[in-house]
């Protein structure tokens, strides 16, 4: 897997966050570079990468956050639901 330009990874890989297993998946309709997260066999949301010639940037589906590292896209998606609130 190349850094620069996630396009050509598997549809289907693993990677370890915080010595957590995580699973992702490119929906079979698309060649795009978006795969739908799992922890645990429980979906935990979406992440595509945009390519601007460097690093991509990750965005999280759902919401105005990108990060320039997978790892932090995948700790977005862990947050609970209330995290936006309690944060303000």
């Amino acid at each position: 897997m190349t850094i620069t330009d996630p396009a050509p990874w598997e549809d289907l890989f693993t990677r370890t966050v915080d010595e957590q297993p995580v699973q992702f998946v490119r929906p079979a309709d698309t060649d795009r570079p978006v795969w739908a997260v799992y922890e645990a066999a429980v979906y935990a949301g979406s992440v595509a990468a945009e390519s601007d010639g460097g690093r991509p940037l990750w965005r999280v589906q759902g919401s105005r956050e990108a990060h320039r590292d997978l790892d932090d896209a995948i700790r977005a998606l862990r947050r609970p639901s209330s995290w936006t609130r309690e944060r303000e």
